[in-house]
């Protein structure tokens, strides 16, 4: 009798084993599957709302050259785009900073409601929004405004 219960104990013992390999192989078999469709979608293209990544463009007129770059730009209409995130205004009189601007092509003018700040060389303007116009030769500033002038005095 002491035989017949070790044999079935032997049985018992080999199922178990054979069990317990075929499920940690499936645990184990998951866990990679799991990784491998995590890569695949770190690596799949990300589709965005973007149009533009990037932009640059520049408003040209008799007095100067206004270099205008954004993080971000989707398109209105044909003419017009949106500039977003870390839009800048540069020239070599002045830099608007601001986060969201209206920029059109065609007419060479830019709106922005966005909080801005202008510096040129004596002079800091802090505004809830500007308008350039005429070629970047006219600049409006809009809603509460702080403005900041340096004077320099010499005396001979």
């Amino acid at each position: 009798k002491l035989n017949f219960f070790l044999s079935i104990n032997k049985k018992h013992i080999i199922f178990l084993l054979v069990s317990s390999i075929i499920f940690f192989s499936g645990f184990i078999l998951l866990a990679i599957l799991n990784t491998v469709d995590k890569e695949i979608e770190q690596n799949k293209p990300k589709i965005s709302n973007v149009d533009i990544t990037n932009p640059k463009f520049s408003i040209n007129s008799d007095k100067q050259k206004i270099f205008i770059t954004a993080k971000q730009g989707n398109f209105i209409n044909k003419d017009e785009i949106l500039l977003k995130s870390n839009v800048r205004f540069k020239s070599k009189e002045f830099s608007i900073k601001t986060n969201s601007v209206i920029f059109d092509r065609k007419k060479q003018n830019a709106y922005s409601d966005t909080r801005s700040l202008f510096k040129s060389k004596n002079t800091t303007i802090i505004s809830e929004g500007f308008d350039i116009y005429d070629k970047g030769n006219k600049i409006i500033f809009y809603g509460n405004s702080s403005v900041k002038i340096k004077w320099d005095f010499f005396y001979i």
